[in-house]
């Protein structure tokens, strides 16, 4: 899956439904994603904040959120409505969120093996993004890669020991 530009119809109703209600909170909304699995549509709002967060976060906002929903004509499209935490291994799924997410450690795949790359599947450091190309570095030193080319991002945040340490 390359990187979106944008959200899904439903993603952007819902997005400006529950950014306004994330922020007056006091959390960030990292992404909105409508997803079918198996018969059923999910809708989940991901949330963040700088100290991570826990299921009460979650559940604080819950219920003003579910309501807002209720009330919206996309409704009838969604199964299930799930708050949670962006996590520590969060996707990298739309074009936006590469800025935030420079200097931060990624696991990258790309579509197939990539000149500069030992494989298509590496840990590295999200370095930069210049609107068409990302620049990562590892251990096998530095490398531009056309976005054309990425075909998956995740934090890698389990290795970043300075954000365990806080």
């Amino acid at each position: 899956m390359a990187l979106a530009k944008g959200f899904s119809a439903v993603e952007a109703a819902a997005e400006k439904v529950v950014r306004p209600i994330v922020e007056e909170h006091g959390y960030s909304l990292w992404d909105v994603v409508f997803i079918k699995e198996g018969a059923a549509w999910y809708l989940r709002i991901l949330i963040d904040k700088p100290e991570g967060i826990s299921i009460d976060d979650c559940t604080s906002i819950d219920g003003i959120i579910n309501a807002e929903i209720d009330k919206q004509d996309f409704i009838d499209k969604i199964d299930y409505l799930e708050i949670g935490s962006a996590g520590l291994e969060r996707p990298v799924r739309r074009i936006e969120q590469l800025a935030p997410s420079i200097g931060r450690r990624i696991l990258l795949r790309t579509y197939k093996l990539v000149e500069g790359l030992p494989e298509k599947k590496i840990a590295c450091v999200l370095d930069g993004f210049d609107g068409e190309n990302i620049t990562i570095s590892g251990d096998f030193g530095e490398a531009r890669i056309p976005l054309a080319d990425v075909s998956k991002i995740n934090y890698d945040d389990f290795n970043d020991f300075e954000l365990l340490e806080g």
